[in-house]
Order: C-alpha cells, then structure tokens, then sequence
C-alpha cells in the first residue's frame, strides 16, 4: 500500500461567534491516495466544505481558527507552512473546484486572463506560454473554440460552460489533488452527467486524486471508490463505495438510503429521517445522533457516551455503540447498481 497523499489527522475547526465558537469540524481523519476518489457525503451544515476549505488553509481567520490536528500532502503538514509557501501548494499541487462558478469567476476579467492568472504563478513561462497552456485546457474538458472562448467573460457562457472553465483553471497547473466542491451543482441531469464524466477522463489521463464532496448519492455510486459518511462534525462511517451501498453500517447512513427514491416503488412518500441536523452551537451530549436515531433513541449509553470510529467490519468503519446490532439485517438488497442507474 503507497503512502497516501492527502493525510488528515484529528482536524478540528472552530469560529468565534456571537454565541460563543462552535465546531463545525471536530477530530475528523481521512486519508486519500494516489489516483483514487474519496466522496465526502452528508447533509447541509454537517461540515463538508469547512474541511475542503481547511484543506486549502482558506478558512479566515478570524473568526476562524485551527485549534488541532494536521494536514499532510505527501508528509509535509500544511497548517505548518507559512503563508507564502502555502500560496505555492493553492493551485499548483492542490486545486479546487468550487460550488456556484458564477460567484467565483470574476465577471470583469476574460476567462483567459483568469486561466492565465494560476498559469503564470505556477509554472516558469511567459504570457504566451500561459495563453497556450489557457487554450489546451480549455480544449481538454471539451469547450469548443478554445482560443475565441478565452477572450470572453464569464457572463456569455453558459452554467454548464462556466463550469467547464472552473475545471479547466483547476487543472491548468496539474495539480495532484483535485478538491470538487458539489461540482454539478444548479446544474441540468445531462450537463452534469457530462461534467462527471470529463472529471473520470481528466483522471484516468492525469492520474490525480480527488476529494469529491456532496449530498447526491447517485454521483456517489458513479465516481467513488472510497466514501466518508459525515455528521456533526465527525466521520461516522467509512468504506469502499461497493461496501457502503450494500452494507451500510450506522444507523445514520442507512436512513440516507431509505430517503433515495426507487424506480417501481409503490410507497407513497419518501421514508425521512425524523428531526433535523444539531445545531453546532448547541450539539446533544453523547452520540450527535442519538435523537434522531430510530434504532436505539433512548439508550442511556448512546445519550452519554460518544462513539468512536471503529472497524465493524473488514475495511468499514462506523462510529456507533450498537452497530454489531445493525449489521446482520440489511436494509434493501444491494443498491449500487440500482442507484447507478
């Protein structure tokens, strides 16, 4: 097994707030290696994005602040580089791609000059060098006219173009870490199946890896070979995509499946999980699941006692007191297929 190479360590991450800080990220770890995608899913607020943007050390601060853990990229810990060496990592060895591309292009700027822009930070050649290299990325993920496309603005593309330009700034450089922020999001069913679909190319040709966060479990099956389950803050299950669509563990991800709606069912409305995602400002006392667990709410052990992440079963994690309980009665038959369809 190689070295991985993105390594997070017990990260936690807090904001200052009127109410007191809160930890949107708390004692996460996660490793991703080489050519290989690790899907992070959860629900809004769980803390999905606050780690891509940890990551990048783009958290602001303040009202940020790390207050543990480490980031490593191939050994060398982020959180330790000072500012102008991290500037180097930010697009060079690791890019992101970010939710709403109308918000982070820069309308008064051509999309050569901002492909242009990481180009010439990053790599030793001139303007005209850069306008190449400008032009074959955008070639790369399919825009066509790439030379008469980099003299226009943000604002004359498309939703599905704009992002297609995102993803062409991002790997610009050749990163080795690809960071996609719901990258379909807003996005209409066939654009973002061709947006998915230029991403699994660009790897298999690159070999690169890639953090892919979202809440779609259909993008999930098509594009993960690992999957990380997150809730409040925490990891709660970790496993294979093949493992986790058909053996899912904790009680949090098996009500994520039965909220997937099913070709042919006959059930009227979709199954939910009852209550809502806690408050960071106010999180309950033991298991961050428990009150809305539907399969032991009301243990004493579960409201005063946080889990932690363990091996269940063999390369799948779960972070649960009863999970040996679960296990042996699965939810549905297996679902990957399905969903992939």
């Amino acid at each position: 097994m190689p070295d991985p190479l993105l390594s997070i360590e017990n990260l936690t991450i807090a904001f200052d707030t009127e109410r007191g800080p809160i930890e949107p990220v708390r004692q996460l770890s996660l490793a991703i290696y080489p050519r290989q995608t690790v899907a992070l899913v959860g629900e809004s607020g769980c803390g999905k994005s606050v780690t891509a943007m940890a990551v990048l050390r783009l958290i602001p601060q303040p009202p940020g602040k790390y207050l543990g853990g480490q980031i490593k990229l191939n050994g060398r810990d982020l959180l330790a580089l000072p500012e102008p060496e991290m500037r180097k990592v930010r697009g060079k060895d690791i890019a992101m791609i970010f939710q709403e591309p109308m918000t982070s292009l820069n309308p008064v700027f051509t999309i050569g000059d901002q492909i242009t822009e990481a180009v010439l930070l990053h790599q030793n050649v001139n303007r005209r060098q850069a306008d190449q290299i400008a032009e074959q990325s955008l070639k790369d993920v399919g825009i066509a006219d790439p030379g008469q496309r980099l003299r226009e603005y943000p604002h004359q593309m498309s939703g599905g173009m704009r992002q297609r330009v995102m993803i062409a700034m991002a790997l610009s450089c050749q990163p080795k870490l690809l960071i996609a922020d719901e990258p379909t999001t807003a996005l209409d069913v066939t654009i973002q199946a061709q947006i998915l679909e230029l991403l699994r190319k660009l790897q298999r040709e690159r070999g690169m890896s890639i953090l892919l966060i979202t809440h779609d479990l259909g993008v999930v099956a098509g594009n993960a070979d690992m999957v990380a389950v997150m809730y409040a803050g925490k990891i709660v299950e970790f496993a294979s995509v093949y493992d986790l669509f058909d053996r899912p563990q904790h009680p949090y991800t098996k009500g994520l499946f039965r909220a997937v709606p099913k070709l042919g069912a006959t059930v009227a409305r979709l199954q939910t999980i009852p209550g809502t995602v806690p408050n960071p400002a106010n999180l309950p006392s033991g298991c961050k699941f428990h009150p809305r667990c539907a399969e032991m709410n009301g243990d004493a052990l579960c409201k005063n006692t946080e889990p932690e992440l363990r091996e269940v079963a063999k390369k799948q994690w779960g972070r649960c007191h009863h999970i040996e309980k679960f296990t042996a009665s699965p939810i549905t038959e297996p679902m990957l297929d399905k969903i992939r369809e």
